[in-house]
């Protein structure tokens, strides 16, 4: 039998990841509206444009938990799922901070 924990996780993460999803898609549609109605070099462009790291984030954050939770509903031990999540944590990491240095 499935265990119940990686599904009610996998349901919480889906909740979580909505409801903060909710802004970031937000922030995506005035970037789109932005890149329609403003010049390029526009301060008010730059500054809306600025908010792409925010999307990226949002994503990677979910797409982290979302791994971790498919490694402990596959193998059923979270925590061998979490220690092996170490290396994608650092893979990440380098590349928040390359969107964090593009986007300043």
């Amino acid at each position: 039998m499935f265990p119940l924990g990686p599904l009610l996780a996998g349901l919480v993460l889906f909740v979580s990841a909505t409801a903060f999803g909710a802004g970031v898609m937000r922030k995506l549609v005035q970037v789109h509206e932005a890149r329609h109605e403003l010049k390029r070099g526009s301060a008010g462009f730059l500054r809306t444009v600025a908010g792409w790291s925010m999307i990226g984030f949002w994503a990677m954050a979910t797409w982290f938990v979302a791994t971790i939770i498919g490694d402990w509903g596959v193998s059923g031990d979270l925590g061998g799922a979490v220690a092996r999540s170490w290396l994608r944590l650092e893979i990440l990491l380098h590349i928040a901070s390359a969107l964090a240095e593009a986007d300043s």
